[in-house]
């Protein structure tokens, strides 16, 4: 399979995001404090899947994939990234095998303040599946 795209990623489980607490949220908001995740690690865009290795390894086959969306919502929100997510947002990939359901929330590329690499994986994908 081809790599299309590689970056560094934040990233957490829905169920895990819930659990953040309040001094998460404002400790988000201080320089050198990356956005609010469970994980990190290393992405990987191929043709085929999206691929995750890191504390917590992840793969996730294309074909899998029920939703994407880029943005907050009721679980990631606003303040979970510094200046209230002006600069960089969330990618939620809600996925399903045939088993189990899943939901994730990533932010690629994350340089401090932006994450610009978010919006190139979310065209990335969005070219894939349709």
């Amino acid at each position: 399979m081809e790599t299309l795209f590689e970056s560094a990623v934040f990233w957490g489980y829905d169920y895990e995001l819930k659990a953040k607490s309040g001094l998460n949220q404002i400790a988000a908001q201080f320089s050198g404090v990356p956005p609010i995740h469970e994980h990190s690690g290393d992405l990987l865009l191929s043709t085929g899947a999206l691929q995750i290795t890191g504390d917590e390894d992840l793969l996730i086959s294309l074909s899998d994939i029920d939703q994407l969306f880029l943005g907050f919502d009721e679980i990631y929100h606003r303040n979970f990234v510094k200046n209230f997510g002006a600069f960089c947002q969330p990618l939620r990939i809600t996925s399903s095998n045939g088993i189990t359901e899943s939901t994730i929330y990533l932010i690629a590329g994350y340089s401090g303040s932006s994450c610009t690499p978010t919006q190139t994986l979310f065209n990335l994908l969005q070219n894939l599946l349709s």
